[in-house]
């Protein structure tokens, strides 16, 4: 069998609907298999105006139920009359059965009672209604709204439900939407129609002018801009995620060439294409040297091309232009360091004060991060960048929230056209860097510091103050934060203590008279905060997570140097010897983890391989620390690879747990300093054969 079910509604927010697909379609597949129903492969396809699944291969009945849970032994569960026991009548109770019908079934463990539950499967068009009312009202949005008289809650008021299975309706009702065989077509080119089966639905639903594929409709967008919207010499910029929204914001894509005022050019053409991707969604038209031309492509919910839909569009982005072109001007009329005072009327946050304030505290950070880095030459640079770099948050082109994305980009042309040097300029622009997961980051000594030191800020300042991160709040967005400052580092191959660090940043809040909480209590919060960024940030970058954790155990404060451990890990875990040593150690781990004591009694040992051992464990123990203090990991991993023989020996020869507990203790102590140094470079335990 086939299921077509599609929910018909009011033009959805592009930004809900592939979320609201993925969603509907995780739990359609979850009830059918709680459901016991069988299926091929469960489709999704949607518009502005319709959610709909098509689900193949579908068994006409659910699987039959026959199933043996086994509860206590027969001995616990009856007394010796043969009378069963409360925990006999408890399993029985919680398995839904009758005490009388528990069967006694013989395993090798002994006799143990069992409860079997059947149930004949029942026709799937039967349970399809209650699943499908089940799926619609269980559908989460951003925000839901109610409309009419109903009490029932969605994205947007829903006008139909067509439910077809095997060529045949599948009947249901919410609240007075009933659902039919009927489906509609585009709003303002198709009509309604009436479907006989899944096929004739996907017939129609195209003769009426709607592509309900997704991937299908970004693909039409982009052939028809390649096929029809450039000259030689032209190209349409078109960047995933706008084409995404906008595939998701018509029925049926039609891409038409607008124009507008050559004068707007005057402005950075940065500027011009945010108004038009942000603000429009449009997609700009450039040069083949990337140089921005005054054309744009709209692409139209419609079938054909409309000279009203192209004058009407470049009307709208004329005005929008105009404002950027304004607020322009306008700030190049004064000086743009005349914007630093203006950032003490600016509120950072209400216990932090403002971002004044804010970038004092930031210019300390800054301080002794310029020290630990040895940038004194550019300290000037530095600092003249950390006292810009928010300037161009009270300019007009940003504070009237019409071009906010343009933070940093348009600081940078503004400090360069009031004369400030290129790598001050370049700086504001890159302590924004990264913006988002995959984004690009700082490359120039005044980007890198101001970045990693203002998200610092940010980091302790706002936890010091008692703001609560939880799953899904992060109102500064703390955790972004703290994998920007992890990745720039990492980036730039920093040699920078984070605790150090957040050590300075604590004393600056401290000295302000900021802090709501205990100094040494806040240090750890910080630092555990930010371990688990580290964490995350490894292992995105595709290491073993096991070997993450295993390293982060033991050394994750300078993130450059524990990414070393990590690399230097993975590779040694090609060679055959790792796998046998790593055993090894996970034994050793395992008989001393209640040994705390490292000291050895020579005099107590009885074998000739106890003393052969702890000579060997001498040289290893200096060898061990030459090679960390170097950071010789690599060498660090042979010298451990090459203890495998002589443990072996050891344990093959040596009974641990002798009678005599002065001795047992005294071969624990000598295993227990073993650990304790093959843990130096990593928790080498934590790794998984």
């Amino acid at each position: 069998m086939r299921l077509l079910f599609e929910i018909g509604m009011e033009e959805n927010p592009a930004r809900f609907l592939v979320n609201a697909l993925n969603s509907l379609k995780l739990n359609l597949e979850k009830k059918l298999k709680e459901k016991r129903i069988k299926y091929k492969e469960v489709k999704i396809y949607g518009t502005p105006r319709r959610l709909v699944v098509l689900v193949e291969d579908l068994l006409e009945k659910q699987e039959d139920l026959d199933v043996l849970n086994m509860g206590p032994a027969k001995r616990v569960a009856y007394d010796e009359s043969g009378e069963i026991s409360r925990a006999g009548m408890g399993f029985a109770k919680s398995q839904g059965v009758d005490p009388k019908n528990l069967e006694i079934i013989e395993t090798k463990k002994g006799e143990y009672i069992a409860a079997r539950k059947f149930s004949k499967g029942i026709e799937t068009k039967k349970i399809l209604p209650d699943l499908l009312k089940e799926l619609v009202c269980e559908l989460e949005f951003p925000k839901s709204m109610k409309w009419g008289d109903k009490n029932f809650r969605f994205a947007r008021p829903i006008q139909w439900f067509l439910a077809i299975c095997d060529n045949e309706l599948v009947e249901f009702e919410i609240e007075g939407i009933k659902s039919s065989l009927e489906s509609r077509g585009h709003r303002f080119f198709g009509e309604k129609f009436e479907i006989s089966s899944v096929d004739d639905y996907l017939k129609k639903i195209r003769e009426n002018n709607v592509i309900i594929d997704i991937e299908e409709r970004k693909k039409m967008i982009k052939d028809m801009i390649n096929q029809n919207c450039t000259k030689e010499d032209e190209q349409v910029l078109v960047h995933e995620n706008l084409l995404n929204e906008v595939a998701n914001l018509v029925e049926y894509p039609y891409p038409i060439v607008g124009t507008f005022n050559k004068d707007f050019l005057e402005v950075p053409q940065e500027v011009l294409i945010i108004s038009m991707e942000v603000h429009q969604r449009y997609f700009p038209i450039l040069d083949k040297n990337g140089k921005l031309l005054p054309k744009f492509v709209v692409v139209r919910n419609g079938i054909s091309y409309s000279e009203k839909v192209k004058l009407g569009n470049e009307k709208v982005l004329s005005a929008r232009l105009a404002d950027a072109k304004f607020f322009y001007q306008e700030d190049l009329k004064k000086p743009f360091e005349d914007n630093i005072e203006k950032l003490k009327t600016v509120v950072f946050q209400k216990d932090l004060g403002t971002i004044y304030s804010k970038m004092e505290r930031v210019s300390k950070i800054a301080d002794l991060l310029i020290e630990k880095l040895g940038y004194a030459e550019d300290k000037k640079n530095i600092k003249r960048t950390i006292s810009l770099c928010k300037a161009d948050l009270v300019s007009n082109m940003i504070n009237e929230k019409e071009f906010t994305e343009l933070q940093g980009f348009i600081g940078a042309d503004y400090a360069l056209k009031n004369g400030e040097k290129e790598t001050v300029a370049k700086g504001i622009e890159e302590h924004y860097f990264p913006r988002f997961k995959g984004d690009k980051l700082p490359t120039t000594k005044e980007g890198i510091v101001t970045g990693i030191c203002d998200r610092l800020d940010t980091l302790v300042g706002c936890l010091g103050v008692g703001v609560v991160v939880t799953g899904s709040k992060d109102p500064f967005a703390l955790r972004r934060a703290s994998l920007a400052i992890v990745n720039i580092i990492l980036n730039s191959k920093l040699n920078v203590s984070l605790k150090d660090l957040v050590e300075i940043s604590i004393e600056i809040l401290d000295e302000a008279g900021i802090l709501k909480k205990d100094k040494k209590d806040l240090e750890k919060e910080v630092l555990d905060f930010l371990k688990q960024r580290v964490i995350n940030v490894f292992s995105d970058l595709g290491y073993r997570r096991d070997v993450v954790l295993a390293v982060v155990k033991t050394s994750w404060n300078n993130v450059v140097d524990t990414e070393e451990r990590i690399k230097v890990i993975t590779e040694e875990m090609k060679d055959s010897k790792f796998k046998n040593v790593i055993s090894i150690i996970k034994r050793v781990g395992n008989i001393t983890k209640s040994h705390m004591d490292t000291e050895v009694n020579e005099e107590l040992f009885k074998e000739k391989v106890e003393t052969e051992l702890y000579n060997f464990v001498n040289g290893l123990t200096i060898s061990l620390e030459r090679k960390l203090s170097d950071k010789d990991y690599r060498g660090y991993l042979e010298v451990v690879l090459s203890s495998e023989d002589i443990i072996n020996e050891y344990f093959n020869n040596v009974m641990v747990n002798d009678k005599n507990e002065e001795i047992k203790m005294n071969r624990l102590s000598q295993l227990k300093k073993i650990d304790v140094i093959f843990r130096e470079m990593a928790e080498l335990n934590l790794i998984e054969l």
